[in-house]
């Protein structure tokens, strides 16, 4: 018999959730009755299908190649690249979203990560977890969301738990299975893992190849109403379409008319959902007398990014107490307007707070190929044209209070321009340390495909004049191998198939890849038209009638995606890097912080944990090694004490700056990480180092 636990709610629990999960069940056998039959799963379940691994061959969270094999630096062989199994591409997916293969003297593997079990050593044997596999799909085509869930062999039944892990980034369904499913899985939890809508469903439109939900391709004809994702177009529009611009791919994310950031939380809440009912389901069909429900269940939402956005959005949207903490790691977050609330730095005001991804994504990506001449050590520096870099900056100088102004410019001279690029970049939330990184996040791609989601644009719609395609020597738009698109389920996440990259439509001479984009003269400019067309449309500053139409569409789109800050009460831990300059944390847990207080006041119960010396990526690469530590190691530290704090009541540390020590040498050649690097997050933080946190906003030390 099933030894779970009746444990009352710290937060507001509502007797709508028992009659939710009771709906699912049926009633009880008396004594000595035939077992129930299994219940029904939510109704928005469209398919499920479900394999017991054995711990051997194949496994939960290696795909049978052990720790060992995630270490080889060597991706798994597909059998026939053309036409690999679903199981291949599993075991490829998994392999990248764990990543062992990495260098490990930034701590992965031997501080931190899939390894490390729940007494902070790496796990005896090579990892292999038997244990039982259900993928599921809820709709169809464009609407639908993929949801995995792990359950372990060894399950804790006298404590069940699940630990809820969406997608980070726009990747797939097992991105989360090196970190938070790592970490579950470990302790005996359960795993329930859904790639938000966002994951990868493509419609390459010269082929007619669309993806089904076990990742395999095929033309859209054969796989009808199985495609993740098509374009939407008529055979006769496609046609003309591939006239006009041959070898396009349009994908989900950018190209579905869906706006699926809009449901990150409701998807996270469905995984939850799922796996309880899925739990529940194959224990009662095995006669026993209780089953699995949130009230004896415990339950932590868990991401990191678009993930970390998505279990915050949850915990705001949970009002049947599915959900007991949550814990995020530099969580990509689109905030209620006006802010409402103060967000200060050594007791000044930072310059901005709480601006959405799309409006500081389409003015970094306009800034960055001038700001990066002001470092030139920076990673990734050398791969810009100098040239073009410094027309660049003479064309941000103008009347835009956000960009460079005349004056500023003629006293400063055309060599002063980059730092003035540098100053706009802080003016608009950016940390100034984190000037060394915008060489290596120079991403225009990202926030175009914001602007298309919100805006529900279609791929025939080309906004701002750009697509996506995979690209020949001289990067102009060429055919997909069939390989490239077959392995794109475990390869590409929510993008383009890889080697797929943005177009520009528009460049002088015809259309190529948007990094070798030439302007009206016939020289390199980085696609300046395109970065301020996407600038206008996410600022609402359009041009034309038309712009105009796009800008309010992306308005409605973002305004659908805010989140305000109130947890319901719930315990909550989020950490971030200082530095990150993907997610700046003026725009991300500052204000967030800032908005919770003010939501929730006295019972308020989220903690942040802001740490020096890291950023938005865990790369080991040169120039990244000896300057950051692992923002990773202090995600996997939060959840270790969250769930101290769900099993044993011990208190949550309160919010504070945690001061790392860079490993230091030369790029390339730094010294091991020790824990002398990454110290703890403090149960007692120094004074100087903790957050103060008000009504009316933070206050973050320096």
């Amino acid at each position: 018999m099933l030894n779970v636990r009746a444990r009352p709610r710290r937060y507001g629990a509502s007797a709508a959730l028992a009659l939710c999960v009771a709906a699912l069940l049926p009633a009880a056998p008396a004594s000595g009755a035939a077992p129930p039959a299994a219940p029904r799963l939510p109704g928005y379940v469209t398919s499920l299908t479900a394999r017991h691994l054995d711990g051997t061959a194949d496994d939960l969270l290696t795909a049978g190649l052990g720790f060992e094999g995630l270490r080889d630096p060597r991706p798994p062989r597909l059998a026939d690249p053309e036409h690999p199994t679903p199981a291949e591409l599993r075991r490829l997916a998994i392999w990248g979203a764990v990543g062992l293969y990495g260098d490990d003297s930034g701590g992965l593997g031997r501080l931190y990560g899939p390894d490390i079990g729940p007494d902070g050593r790496p796990v005896p044997g090579d990892g292999r977890i038997s244990g039982t596999e259900y993928t599921a799909t809820a709709g169809a085509g464009a609407d639908s969301v993929t949801f995995v869930v792990q359950v372990p062999d060894d399950l804790d039944r006298a404590r069940p738990c699940v630990v809820a892990a969406p997608a980070a980034g726009l990747l797939g369904v097992y991105q989360a299975v090196g970190g938070a499913g790592a970490w579950a899985l470990h302790r005996g939890c359960a795993v329930a893992y859904t790639d938000k809508g966002m994951g990868p469903g493509f419609h390459d439109l010269a082929s007619d190849t669309v993806m089904a939900a076990d990742g395999t391709t095929g033309p859209r004809a054969e796989l009808g109403d199985r495609a993740m994702f098509d374009a939407g177009l008529s055979d006769p529009a496609r046609e003309r379409y591939n006239a006009r611009s041959p070898y396009r791919v349009a994908f989900k994310q950018a190209h579905s008319g869906r706006n699926p950031q809009a449901t990150w939380g409701r998807d996270t809440l469905r995984a939850v959902e799922l796996a309880l009912a899925l739990l529940d389901r194959d224990h009662r069909a095995g006669g026993q007398d209780a089953g699995y429900t949130p009230e004896n269940t415990t339950v932590i939402a868990a991401g990191v990014s678009n993930g970390g956005g998505a279990v915050l959005a949850a915990g705001e949207q949970d009002r049947r107490g599915l959900i007991d903490a949550v814990v995020a790691a530099a969580p990509q977050l689109n905030l209620v307007s006006p802010l409402g609330v103060s967000v200060r730095q050594g007791g000044a005001p930072v310059p901005a707070a709480g601006t959405p991804l799309v409006r500081y994504g389409a003015l970094a990506a306009l800034l960055q190929p001038c700001a990066i001449l002001a470092e030139p050590a920076a990673p990734g520096r050398d791969s810009f044209d100098e040239a073009a870099a410094e027309r660049r900056c003479a064309a941000l100088v103008g009347d835009d209070p956000r960009l460079i102004s005349r004056a500023d410019a003629a006293a400063a001279g055309p060599s002063g321009l980059p730092e003035l690029a540098q100053r706009a970049l802080v003016r608009a939330g950016f940390q100034p340390a984190s000037g060394y990184l915008q060489a290596s996040h120079y991403d225009p791609q990202t926030p175009v495909s914001y602007a298309m989601s919100f805006a529900r644009a279609s791929a025939a719609d080309a906004l701002c004049g750009y697509s996506w395609a995979a690209t020949d020597a001289e990067g102009r738009p060429a055919p997909y191998t069939a390989a490239q698109l077959a392995a794109a389920f475990a390869t590409s996440g929510g993008r383009a198939p890889a080697p797929g990259t943005l177009i520009n439509d528009r460049s002088h001479g015809g259309p190529v890849a948007d990094r070798r984009s030439l302007g009206p003269d016939g020289r390199p400019d980085y696609n300046l038209a395109g970065e301020r067309c996407v600038h206008r449309l996410a600022f609402g500053e359009p041009a034309t009638a038309a712009e105009r139409a796009w800008a309010n569409r992306l308005a409605r789109g973002l305004d659908e995606t805010r989140r305000d800050g109130d947890l319901g009460g719930r315990p909550a831990l989020i950490v971030q890097g200082r530095d990150d300059a993907r997610v700046p944390v003026n725009h991300s847990a500052r204000p967030y912080l800032a908005l919770n207080a003010r939501a929730e006041g006295e019972a308020g119960r989220l903690s942040y944990v802001e740490v020096t010396n890291a950023h938005h990526s865990d790369s080991t690469a040169a120039g990244f090694d000896n300057r950051y530590v692992p923002l990773g190691h202090y995600y996997q530290q939060a959840l270790d004490l969250m769930w101290d704090h769900l099993t044993t009541g011990r208190g949550l540390p309160p919010s504070q700056v945690v001061r790392t020590v860079p490993r230091g040498g030369e790029p390339g050649r730094a010294p091991e990480l020790t824990p002398a690097n990454v110290p703890p997050i403090a149960v007692d933080p120094a004074p100087g180092d903790r957050i103060r946190v008000g009504r009316n906003g933070i206050d973050v030390p320096n």
